[in-house]
């Protein structure tokens, strides 16, 4: 028998997790429905037995009974399609039931007048039998009733983790507009996946444990959402790395809901890097031809490019193998090739060679991603995917500002949209509002009428000056308040707000303004825009107010050294020269680039651009997007964050060191700068040569006059030796 007992095992299948899901899922299914068929006396005699034993514990509320097996399959079902396992039975919600079922029983049995147990199934059965003598012979059919009333509103208040305060609001605008009736209906799914016993939002123990959440090498507490209404975060769980719907928010009594995942487009991803073993073979040969002798390591693939890394002998310098690039690519018989010398973090070198087929990089795979979702720091964004396919969040909080510069056609502008969408599906209106400047008119003009936007989509350069003029005196209006209460920046002072309940001290929202095309703002109106920038750059991290600059003329008298000063975070995509990419990141490496979203990327903590394979989003996506924030805005009648005076005169003045306004400029000018003007605008001609020559005066003289014309938005800047543009037509 012991031989036999050690063979069992042995013979025994051993099956895995989603195996015994599936039987699992089977099992309930056919529970539910072979009930239902019992009830309706269409299973035999094993149904009707079962039929007997139903109504015998329960009474009618047998035809509910089986409604339990079918909602667990369900459960079972979502569990498995998210490879995201329950570790333990939600307690809430176990006891919400049976505080509901009890009422339902309970009723049963009064309405039917049960006071024998023959007559029990007619009614709650057993299990109402058993409650109706307490509740009806204590308190009678009315009070007993009153009681169970009693018991189902507990039941309810445990499943939906409402407070009775929300209720109540819901219920009042459900009486004022019947087609939000719905809204008082628990999302079930979203509270079955194991939530905290406690949801008190001023708990900082809770968020503590609640928000625990990896940052890239550090951890770090989480955020506070800037409104007296909390959304209901999600458990951080390890054992799944996407979630099939974004979290919710209570706002104003309802649920908002971000976007969901099925508005954004999801492909194959499919990547054929090419010869991997030949390609190493190649590289090695190639390099030893030239007298260096290397090792060759790891191979990493990524969606556009693959990289071979090797380590070189002991005295083998690495300006020898860089000034190898143009030999290497003719070996490897490819269009571009870019050298990692040394790979970050090892003492390896780098090889980048494109991929014989790309691989497109889906936001919304980076979305849901287990890595954005649990990102704890604050105004996660997107990035893209890496050399070896890692996804790339990070914080524009941390960044604190940030440059994308790429020629056209490199995907800065798909990029951009990507970057906004991530902030849509994580922050709603109240805590994160949006200032626009399109001044292409095409690219941004998909988001108008988005609940976030503080102003229409700004597409004229002057009300664009007006908005960072606004900006400035926001960011002022926020120090104010910082001041008045002793805190340092917006995140202790929203804590602060939070739990001090005080009128006067509201939380602040983050503010995220975007530029897109820096560069033809910067030719209308450089003595205007330049000084703001870097003032804003320099001051406004503090009070939550971050800058996003797009261009594609990365040249030095668009992105200029104070700005480049001020914004440490950078972004290049493809550019036609090496002089475009040491203006942007301060080194070569962007002429190389492959385009359609293939770019660098440089922050604070790592000044060695990094490479990547930034999101693909389509127009249709986005608007799909912006629709359905501004349906559900239309829905909750929320308080919007337009403001008319964001693009207004500002009838405060401001003063910043180095900005000159239109009046000083009209009263420090030369008495022959009408005549000048008049003499370019005809001519269509400008530099310092051709006013000396036309008007007959000396060089300091004309050079003050061609700044003035420069300032007053006539003329372009200096173009070395050629004439300068001009702005203003003869006719």
């Amino acid at each position: 028998m012991a031989k036999i007992a050690k063979v069992v095992p042995k013979i025994a299948p051993q099956l895995d997790v989603n195996t015994k899901l599936s039987i699992a899922i089977i099992g309930f299914l056919a529970a539910g429905i072979l009930s239902y068929l019992s009830i309706l006396r269409l299973a035999g005699t094993f149904g009707a037995l079962v039929s007997e034993i139903m109504h015998l514990l329960v009474g009618r509320a047998a035809i509910i009974l089986p409604l339990g097996f079918i909602f667990a399959a369900v459960v079972l079902y979502r569990v498995q399609k998210n490879n995201k396992l329950i570790g333990e039975i939600n307690t809430r919600m176990t006891w919400g039931f049976i505080f509901m079922f009890s009422a339902l029983v309970g009723w049963l049995s009064i309405l039917n007048n049960i006071k024998d147990l023959g007559r029990a199934q007619y009614g709650g059965g057993i299990w109402g039998f058993t409650l109706y003598p307490w509740a009806f012979g204590s308190l009678g059919s009315i009070g007993g009733g009153f009681i169970f009333l009693c018991f189902a509103m507990i039941g309810f208040f445990l499943i939906s983790q409402l407070t009775f305060v929300q209720f109540c609001e819901n219920l009042q605008s459900s009486f004022r507009h019947p087609s939000k009736f719905w809204d008082l209906v628990p999302d079930v799914f979203e509270i079955w996946n194991g939530q905290p016993k406690s949801a008190n939002p001023t708990n900082d123990e809770y968020y503590r444990k609640l928000n625990s959440f990896n940052d890239v090498l550090e951890k770090t507490k989480p955020k506070a959402k800037i409104t007296d209404k909390l959304p209901k975060l999600i458990k951080p769980d390890s054992s799944f790395k996407t979630t099939e719907q974004p979290p919710k928010a209570i706002y104003n009594g309802f649920r908002w809901k971000f976007p969901p995942y099925d508005i954004l487009h999801a492909g194959k991803n499919r990547v054929e890097a090419g010869d991997v073993e030949g390609n190493k073979n190649t590289i090695q040969e190639t390099l030893s031809h030239f007298g260096i002798k290397v090792d060759m390591a790891d191979t990493v693939t990524g969606p556009t490019v693959t990289q071979y890394t090797f380590k070189p002998n002991n005295g083998v310098k690495l300006s020898a193998i860089d000034s190898l690039q143009r030999d290497l690519a003719l070996a490897l018989a490819v269009n571009s090739l870019r050298l990692e010398s040394p790979v970050a973090g090892q003492s390896l070198v780098g090889v980048q060679i494109p991929n014989k087929v790309k691989s497109p990089v889906w936001l919304k795979d980076l979305i849901q991603s287990h890595s954005f979702n649990q990102f704890s720091g604050d105004l996660p964004v997107v990035i893209g995917k890496d050399v070896a396919g890692r996804n790339l969040v990070y914080s524009l909080a941390k960044m604190p500002h940030l440059l994308v510069a790429g020629a056209t056609g490199s995907g800065k502008s798909i990029w951009i949209n990507s970057m906004l969408l991530s902030l849509l599906y994580r922050y709603t209106p109240l805590d994160l509002q949006l200032i626009l400047v399109d001044m292409k008119r095409v690219e941004l003009k998909l988001y108008e009428g988005t609940p976030h936007l503080v102003s229409n989509v700004i597409t004229e350069a002057e009300k664009a000056i007006n908005a960072l003029k606004w900006t400035v005196l926001e960011m002022d209006r926020r120090y104010k308040l910082l001041e008045e209460h002793g805190k340092r920046n917006i995140k202790d002072y929203n804590e602060f707000a939070q739990t001090a309940n005080l009128p006067e001290a509201q939380p602040i929202p983050y503010m995220v303004f975007v530029i897109d095309e820096l560069g033809d703002l910067m030719m209308l109106a450089k003595s205007e825009v330049e000084p703001i920038i870097v003032r804003l750059t320099q001051m406004s991290r503090a009070v939550g107010i971050h800058m996003v600059l797009g261009t594609q003329r990365p040249d030095i008298h668009v992105v200029t050294g104070l700005i480049k000063a001020n914004v440490p975070t950078r972004i290049a995509f493809a550019v036609a020269s090496q002089v475009d990419s040491r203006v942007i990141l301060d080194t070569a490496g962007a002429e190389k680039l492959l385009g359609q979203g293939d770019g660098l990327f440089m922050s604070p903590s790592n000044m060695q651009p990094v490479r990547f394979q930034g999101p693909l989003v389509e127009e249709n996506e986005v608007r799909k997007c912006v629709q359905f924030l501004k349906d559900q805005a239309a829905k909750t009648e929320m308080h919007s964050n337009f403001d008319a005076g964001v693009t207004e005169v500002q009838k405060t003045k401001i003063s910043i060191p180095g900005m000159s306004s239109g009046g000083s400029r009209s009263e420090n000018k030369d008495n022959a700068f009408d005549d000048a003007k008049d003499l370019v605008i005809q001519y269509q001609k400008a530099s310092t040569s051709f006013l000396q020559q036309m008007m007959g005066i000396g060089y300091p003289k004309a050079a003050k006059i061609m700044q003035q014309l420069e300032d007053a938005g006539v003329v372009g800047p200096a173009n070395g030796s050629k004439s300068r543009d001009v702005y203003v037509s003869g006719e």
